[in-house]
């Protein structure tokens, strides 16, 4: 498969880094509903597990929490309206409607030195007041578990389980970075029009072996996706996916690492014809704080071979990375690259149900506090995605900010803006939806 559109996704990624530069000026949480307010950790384990303290866990700014018993709890709650452009995602600028959001969250943490619990919830509730859009109520929701174990310096071990309910990763939660690691299949990433609503299953589990500067990770994944309704007569896009992964790296200094890693997965779709069982192999680089930065950089080659001769093998070279940013106490930069093989139910041969797809997805976000009453979010992604057998590309992105102003300590007045657009070679197919909220967001 050729890397259509690469330098466009390049460019993409520049506007996207000046955005995140500009973002305009914490007590309450600016993004509405984000796990554990800005200050939140990550819902990954890192990639490889050190012997030092990591500076980006513990925030130097202010980071309250409720204790209760060994757990630190960080509720939130944001109520308010908002107004759809597109609450259905359909062709063109669609019909827009009034309606109301409720977005409670909570995140919790436990840690004796050794075990570090973590649990996680967030539900994203909308209802529309005109009678087209009423049908396009949605209640998204994640919420899951990551348990961590460090009996030594030498071993680590993670685990993690997760449940996801949304349309597309743009439509409800905005950018999230945890969100598409866990998702290897590109189905159900990319927006499309009239989405069809799904649930996520998400299950991974790793252990790492350090031997002086060398170290080996050993890990699997079950990913589960599941449609609310494909439609009368309509083929299933629902599908399983397992992953076994295996790493091993050495630190070539104090704070680099250099590292290969290898991957086998089985996919298992309702629809049989896109079965299929694929590899990838990529080597890269990495590194622990250096200053207020940490971040890897990978590049290799990914292929999958279908079950169903006509759909044949599809491969392609494949880099990302990631980047987690903490130049100020004030600001924080997160962001990622990634590239995965999918499928698609859209064909053009005969006697196929679909073809396969590849996405290229960059996603970013940011957070500043200029001052103690004011608090602002960026967030920013791309989602290009080739089609194998159809003469289609979609391109799609969304680009969103969020404002808060602290009335009190604790209750702040929050705006939010979010736009997404998808842009199809294909007729029909594209669309535009801006969303704005308002409303209070409380935060212990």
């Amino acid at each position: 498969m050729e890397r259509a559109g690469w330098p466009q996704w390049i460019r993409h990624v520049g506007i996207a880094c000046a955005l995140c530069c500009v973002a305009i000026p914490q007590l309450a949480s600016a993004q509405v509903g984000i796990l554990g307010g800005n200050d939140g950790p990550a819902l990954m384990p890192p990639p490889v597990v050190v012997d030092r303290d990591d500076p980006f866990a513990k925030p130097t700014r202010e980071y309250q929490a409720l204790p209760l018993g060994g757990w630190m709890l960080y509720p939130s709650l944001f109520v308010g309206g908002l107004y759809d452009s597109n609450p259905s995602q359909s062709a063109g600028k669609g019909n827009g409607s009034l309606g109301g959001r409720v977005v409670p969250s909570l995140l919790a943490e436990a840690t004796d030195g050794i075990n570090k619990s973590t649990f996680y919830g967030t539900l994203d509730g909308r209802a529309y007041t005109a009678d087209t859009a009423s049908t396009y109520d949605t209640i998204s929701a994640r919420t899951g578990f990551i348990q961590q174990y460090r009996p030594t310096v030498d071993w680590a071990a993670s685990a993690q389980g997760d449940f996801t309910r949304q349309r597309d990763l743009f439509s409800t939660f905005g950018v999230d970075n945890s969100v598409s690691t866990l998702n290897t299949t590109a189905v159900g990433l990319s927006p499309t029009i009239n989405p069809i609503t799904y649930n996520q299953y998400s299950g991974t589990a790793s252990v790492q072996r350090t031997f002086g500067e060398m170290f080996f990770n050993l890990g699997a994944s079950a990913v589960d996706i599941v449609y609310d309704n494909a439609g009368p007569g309509a083929p299933s896009p629902d599908g399983t996916t397992y992953t076994g992964v295996g790493r091993a790296g050495l630190w070539f200094t104090p704070a680099l690492y250099l590292y290969t890693e290898g991957s086998l997965d089985r996919r298992n779709y309702s629809t049989s014809q896109f079965n299929s069982s694929g590899y990838r192999a990529v080597g890269g680089i990495g590194s622990d704080q250096i200053g207020l930065f940490k971040g890897e950089l990978f590049g290799g080659y990914q292929v999958e071979q279908f079950d169903f001769a006509p759909l044949g093998s599809v491969g392609s070279s494949v880099f990302g990375g990631s980047v987690y940013y903490y130049p100020l106490p004030e600001l924080t930069i997160r962001a990622s690259i990634n590239q995965s093989l999918g499928v698609s139910l859209l064909s053009q041969l005969p006697g196929t149900l679909g073809t396969s797809t590849k996405a290229d997805t960059a996603l970013l976000q940011a957070t500043y506090s200029i001052a103690k009453e004011w608090s602002a979010s960026a967030r920013f992604g791309y989602i290009h995605t080739s089609y194998t057998d159809v003469s289609r590309i979609d391109n799609a992105w969304t680009a969103g900010a969020t404002i808060s102003y602290s009335v009190w300590q604790n209750l702040g007045i929050t705006l939010d803006y979010q736009y997404v657009q998808l842009a199809s070679t294909a007729p029909l197919q594209s669309f535009t939806r801006n969303v704005v909220t308002l409303g209070l967001t409380y935060k212990y």
